[in-house]
């Protein structure tokens, strides 16, 4: 059986260590620093966003670990690139609610106002159970808002993931 080597620049190895580490240090960071902060505060959005960052680094020590070949490599990227969309979409609205002028009904009203508000919600009720509060506007990091970092975070991460799945490894011979 033949090996294949690939060794481009952005390798599958080196584009699954690239997210690993950026996943890592990001839930790494909401871990340690902000759990302090975010003990006090229901932030269901928060959740969803750490879920996201632990799954997502999950599948990528896998894939960084395992290094399977190419179909391999696409499902598993396949799965980083749904929950990187589904990361991207929380963070996005979370980003959305905050940039409004008035209080934002997720943050302001319990689960039975904004259920009534939004009646197709219905199916994520088991999940979002509360009060539901956002995050003070004093956190922030290097003077961005922790939710817009977040947003960029998982850009990154869909970007990564895309990489993945759409590569084609070459194999670079000398003659």
């Amino acid at each position: 059986m033949k090996r294949h080597i690939d060794d481009a620049l952005f390798s599958y190895r080196r584009l699954n260590l690239l997210g690993l580490f950026i996943a890592g240090v990001s839930l790494g960071y909401a871990t340690i620093v902000l759990d302090q902060q975010l003990s006090a505060i229901d932030c269901t959005l928060c959740q969803i966003v750490r879920l996201c960052l632990l799954s997502i680094s999950g599948i990528f020590l896998i894939a960084f670990i395992l290094n399977p070949w190419i179909f391999g490599q696409r499902l598993l990227a396949f799965l980083s690139l749904i929950i990187a969309g589904i990361g991207l979409a929380t963070a996005g609205r979370y980003v959305w609610l905050t940039a409004q002028k008035a209080p934002p009904l997720l943050c302001d009203t319990g689960l039975q106002e904004w259920l009534l508000n939004s009646p197709y919600l219905q199916d994520i009720e088991q999940f979002i159970v509360g009060k539901h509060d956002c995050l003070p506007d004093s956190m922030a990091l290097v003077g961005i808002p922790v939710e817009r970092i977040a947003l960029l975070v998982f850009i990154l991460l869909f970007f990564i993931t895309w990489r993945l799945l759409i590569r084609r490894p070459i194999t670079r011979a000398f003659f």
